[in-house]
């Protein structure tokens, strides 16, 4: 618990500074966003107005600031705000959040949380189930089939009910620099050695070859193939597993025997030590916060980070590298048919939901709130807002009229408050827009989702820290998996291997809705 405790990833950007294609390829459409449609705005049930209901709400400090702005407008159109908002550090939900939902009387009316910590407030039965909500408001349906099922599908359900209402996406991506891919000697000398054209890498193999290539023509200048962070724990076992998730490695079996330590799962992570034998000083150690500082310098060529690398740094940057840097799917494992698997896991993320012990007129009113919030005729501007720590999780959170929004002030607030004062959009232009969503996009069909049931710290950690000692040489890849499906094993065993299976069950079976073979 203490890794996630300090595992804030906007607060260390921020230290740094100073589901499946098919499923949403008929909700995708490159033209208005549903915010943009003659759609009324989304109106309490029966088109009335709460009472002017204010709402107290606990959120991580890291998501900043958008219930606060939407409050006056809330207000004013349907009669609920916000009384006061009071906030945690994000890894230590677990300590601020669940003893307050198993409370009779929890101090606040709806909370936002991150996503690893769904399951184990799901399983206590304190939170409201949202179904009924859903029902009452006409737009409900088509929303959520808006929501993208590789966020929706995982990280709202439990054991058949709606729980929770998705604020944001997470997922990590391929990140790299235009000029380097485009150099001619580069390219020149990479066709002569490895017989093939210098291109953006779409397997683990090619990522491998590119980290050593650039490493060794370009470490002289300061510049490296890649970084690969590697702690805290709880971050570094998210790298390694977009790789393993690839292999065909998944977390456990359906009896709660873990499989992290299976010839694949070893496969992937001896790759993990070859791109990272490649990395730069400190590349064994590397942490979040060091891998920022380099890639806003420039001084990676390639980098396997969240979505939102771009729009945390675009200002940080200067104009030559913010229009010099791209993303694309993540790498791939090649299989036998030639085919290539890719998995980006969806770390992170973000929902609200509302305590089941709260007054039914109070369930109400939370719930109009985060719907409505959630809903793109507002999330549609909040996600692309640097004042909100929301990524896209909507499909037209996608769409060329989204990318149009990071050129733009948001309409919903000013400028003129210590807590947003600067309005003026993100991104120079729209090709630098553009190249984020459709980055973004990519890995979001393929994504592969995160450890998200009771005991994820302790799983996380085990797990992030044998993959580090692999690393470091201390143990072989096999040993180290070995001894992190030993505590699995010892975890699985306190808390009860019936209640384990029982929750597990949750993940595949949406794991399996999107067409993943488990």
């Amino acid at each position: 618990m203490t890794q996630f405790r300090r595992l804030t990833r906007r607060r260390l950007l921020q230290a740094a500074a100073g589901g499946t294609a098919a499923a949403a390829g008929g909700l995708l459409v490159r033209g208005k966003l549903l915010a943009q449609t003659e759609v009324p705005i989304v109106a309490p049930p029966d088109g009335g107005k709460f009472e002017n209901v204010e709402l107290t709400y606990f959120q991580d400090s890291g998501w900043l600031h958008a219930p606060l702005w939407l409050s006056p407008i809330f207000m004013k159109d349907a009669g609920v705000g916000i009384k006061s908002r009071q906030q945690y550090e994000g890894g230590d939900a677990m300590n601020q959040v669940l003893p307050e939902l198993l409370s009779q009387q929890p101090h606040f009316d709806w909370v936002q949380y991150p996503c690893p910590f769904f399951g184990v407030f799901a399983e206590t039965g304190q939170l409201e189930p949202l179904d009924q909500y859903f029902a009452r408001y006409p737009s409900a349906k088509e929303y959520l089939d808006w929501v993208m099922p590789t966020y929706g599908g995982f990280y709202t359900k439990w054991n058949g009910k709606t729980y929770a209402v998705m604020l944001d996406g997470d997922i990590h991506v391929l990140h790299y620099r235009k000029s380097r891919f485009a150099d001619p000697q580069l390219r020149e000398k990479y066709s002569a050695r490895f017989q093939r054209d210098l291109l953006v890498p779409k397997t683990w193999q090619e990522f491998v070859d590119c980290t050593q290539f650039f490493t060794e023509e370009l470490s002289s200048q300061g510049i490296y193939g890649a970084s690969m962070v590697l702690g805290p724990p709880a971050v570094g076992w998210t790298v390694w597993m977009n790789i393993a998730a690839s292999n065909g490695v998944n977390y456990f079996d359906a009896g709660m025997n873990p499989t992290i330590n299976t010839p694949p799962a070893v496969e992937a992570l001896e790759t993990l030590k070859q791109i990272v034998k490649f990395g730069p000083p400190g590349k064994e150690t590397m942490s979040v916060s060091q891998a920022v500082q380099r890639w806003r310098s420039g001084a990676d060529v390639m980098a396997i980070w969240w979505m939102d690398l771009v729009k945390s740094t675009a200002q940080l940057q200067g104009p030559e590298l913010l229009e010099d840097q791209a993303a694309d799917i993540i790498p791939g494992w090649k299989q036998s048919d030639g085919t290539v698997s890719h998995r980006a896991v969806s770390a992170w993320c973000r929902a609200a939901s509302i305590p089941k012990n709260a007054p039914q007129s109070v369930k109400d009113a939370a719930f109009y709130f985060i719907y409505r919030m959630s809903h793109p005729q507002v999330s549609d501007h909040i996600v692309v807002d640097p004042y909100c720590g929301s990524k896209p999780f909507g499909a037209s959170h996608y769409s060329d009229a989204a990318a149009q929004l990071y050129l733009k002030p948001n309409p919903q607030r000013d400028a003129d408050n210590e807590l947003w004062p600067v309005n003026a959009g993100i991104f120079r232009n729209f090709a630098t827009a553009r190249d984020y969503l459709d980055g973004g996009l990519k890995n979001v069909q393929v994504g592969y989702p995160q450890l998200y049931w009771e005991g994820m710290p302790a799983y996380a950690d085990a797990l992030g820290r044998n993959i580090a000692r692999a690393v470091s040489g201390e143990l072989t890849s096999q040993q180290a998996l070995d001894e992190a499906a030993e505590a699995w094993i010892k975890i699985v065993q306190k808390l009860g291997i019936e209640k384990q299976k029982s929750q597990y069950a949750n993940f595949l079976e949406s794991a399996r809705k999107l067409g993943y073979q488990i």
